[in-house]
């Protein structure tokens, strides 16, 4: 069963691509709605255990809103409103989650395929709001109970709308000990010394004023000097140059 982390608060999201057409995942028979449309979207393609995620949803109407997702294990488990952000009714147009600094979004096991579902409703529906031993209640140890759930308490076709996204979660990134970057006398040397421990994809950042910060993922966009361990398990060394406004 899924673990969900408080301090953290962590969910396991990964996304492989919108899912176009196709029968609801939660059951639910998508009609025509000319008052109301809905669509959902990750901030990335795909993601690592371990790794933040953002998801996003569009509204065209102010609406009672309801995000779910479905692991690959079946499980299915209310993401929003939750226990720390209990409001179910949004605005017209565009919204992120997390959209609190009071919790976070992180890729949990089990790994595989996931969907993530958003109702939109004109009226507001019976779903808890988690508390903070459950901040993101479970509405079904498995997706045929998860669809009773969620049946039993949408209104009748004409009142929602729905959209829902397919997602991948993938192993979590291997770390390893790597020689420290050889500088070959080009550009300032980062404070590493002998080999050190970290996953493919990480490296240092010189920024203009000199100083070293560790990173994962991608070299920051500012000006300055980027060590970076490559999937080859080479470094590689990039620099940015700026003049005048570069933000």
């Amino acid at each position: 069963m899924r673990k969900w982390a408080i301090l953290a608060v962590v969910i396991a999201i990964g996304v492989a691509g919108w899912a176009q057409g196709g029968v609801s995942p939660l059951g639910l028979v998508p009609v025509p709605n000319s008052g109301l449309s809905v669509s959902i979207w990750p901030e990335r393609p795909q993601y690592r255990v371990g790794e933040p995620a953002k998801i996003y949803f569009y509204v065209s109407h102010p609406a009672y809103v309801y995000i779910f997702d479905i692991d690959a294990a079946g499980v299915v488990r209310q993401i929003f409103p939750n226990a720390y952000s209990a409001g179910a009714y949004v605005g017209a147009g565009t919204h992120v989650l997390p959209d609190k600094p009071s919790y976070q979004l992180r890729i949990t096991p089990p790994e595989g395929t996931e969907t993530l579902q958003i109702i939109a409703s004109t009226t507001p529906l019976a779903f808890p709001t988690g508390d903070p031993s459950n901040p993101f209640p479970l509405i079904g140890r498995g997706l045929e109970q998860g669809r009773a759930h969620v049946l039993g308490l949408v209104p009748e076709p004409g009142c929602y709308a729905t959209a829902w996204t397919t997602f991948t979660v993938l192993p979590r990134e291997t770390y390893g000990a790597w020689p420290c970057p050889p500088c070959w006398g080009m550009g300032p040397c980062p404070p590493c010394f002998g080999t050190v421990i970290i996953p493919p994809g990480a490296g240092w950042f010189c920024d203009s004023e000199g100083n070293w910060h560790l990173f994962i993922g991608e070299c920051p966009p500012q000006a300055g000097w980027c060590w970076y361990l490559g999937p080859d398990g080479h470094w590689h060394l990039k620099f940015r140059i700026c003049i005048g406004n570069c933000n």
